[in-house]
C-alpha cells in the first residue's frame, strides 16, 4: 500500500530557513515518527519521500536570496511511504508543535490517502506532460569503471526516468516492471516539447545542480501492449515518490499528466 500524508505547517515567528525548505518538513516527521529517523540514514532506497514545504509552489532557492517563512501563514507539505509502521506512527500524532531554528512551529495532519501500489496508473493518452517542481536529479546508468563523482544529466531522457522510476517501484512491490530502460522507450515515449532550466541549489555544505521545468512526451507504444501499460503505471508512481536521486528528501518531485489534463 502507499500512504500520502497532506500536512499544514504554521510557525510562530518570521523565520530564515534554508534555501531547499524540505528540511523543515523533515524535522517536523522526526520528531513524529521513529521509524522515519532510524531509516533515514540507512543504505538504499528509501520507503518514504518527503516534500519540500509549499506556498502553492515547492520553496527553495538558488541561494542569491534568503529563504524566509512567514507567521501565522499556513504552508503546506506531504509525506508519502509504502511503510504501515510510518503510517500508524503518524496517524497517532496528527498535531505537533516543535521547535525549528529560531521558532516555534506547528503541523496539522489534514488527509491521508491510501492506494494499493498495484492499482495506480494514469489515464491513456497519446501523450503525456511531466512537470519537474523540484530541481531533478538525474542519473545515467552507472558505469562499470571507478569514477570520481555522480554523474547527472540535463535533460530527462525516457530511458532515465522510466529506470529511476522502476528501480524504486521493483523495491517495494512483488509485481516487478522490467523492459523500460533501454531503446523501446526511447522510441515510443519520446519528448516533443519542452521548457527546461538547470538550476544550482544549495544544500547542506555543498551545492546539487538539477533542472526544473516540464516535458511533453508522445506514447506511441501499441495500445493494450505491456510496455504502455507500464509506463502509464510508472508515472503515476513518480506522483507520489517522486524521481531521480535524493527525492526522499524532495528533490525530483515531480506531476505528471495525460495532455488532456493540462
Amino acid at each position: 500500500m502507499i500512504y500520502n500524508f497532506n500536512f499544514t505547517l504554521r510557525v510562530k515567528n518570521e523565520v530564515i530557513i534554508q534555501p531547499f525548505s524540505s528540511k523543515i518538513s523533515r524535522i517536523a516527521i522526526s520528531n513524529v515518527s521513529q521509524y522515519y529517523v532510524k531509516n533515514t540514514d540507512s543504505p538504499g532506497i528509501k520507503p518514504f519521500r518527503v516534500t519540500a514545504i509549499k506556498d502553492s509552489k515547492p520553496l527553495f532557492s538558488t541561494g542569491k536570496k534568503f529563504l524566509k517563512l512567514i507567521p501565522d501563514k499556513n504552508y503546506s507539505f506531504t509525506l508519502t511511504s509504502v511503510s504501515e509502521e510510518l503510517f500508524n506512527e503518524v496517524v497517532n500524532t496528527p498535531s505537533l508543535r516543535f521547535k525549528t531554528y529560531s521558532t516555534e512551529a506547528e503541523i496539522e495532519l489534514k488527509n491521508v490517502e491510501i492506494i494499493n501500489q498495484q492499482d495506480i496508473i494514469l489515464e491513456d493518452s497519446d501523450s503525456y506532460y511531466i512537470q519537474f517542481l523540484t530541481p531533478t536529479l538525474l542519473q545515467p546508468p552507472r558505469p562499470s569503471f571507478k569514477r570520481k563523482r555522480n554523474r547527472y544529466v540535463l535533460f530527462p531522457y525516457s530511458p532515465f526516468i522510466l529506470s529511476s522510476l522502476a528501480t524504486h517501484w521493483n523495491n517495494f512491490s512483488n509485481i516487478k516492471i522490467s523492459g523500460i530502460s533501454g531503446l523501446k522507450s526511447l522510441y515510443y515515449f519520446r519528448e516533443v516539447s519542452y521548457n527546461l532550466m538547470p538550476i544550482t541549489v544549495p544544500y547542506d555544505k555543498g551545492k546539487v545542480r538539477g533542472f526544473t521545468g516540464w516535458v511533453k512526451f508522445a506514447l506511441d507504444a501499441r495500445r493494450n501492449s505491456k510496455l504502455r501499460e507500464n509506463i502509464r503505471r510508472l508515472l503515476a508512481y513518480g506522483n507520489y515518490f517522486g524521481v531521480g536521486k535524493s527525492r526522499a528528501i524532495g528533490f525530483g518531485e515531480i506531476r505528471a499528466f495525460p495532455k488532456n489534463q493540462n
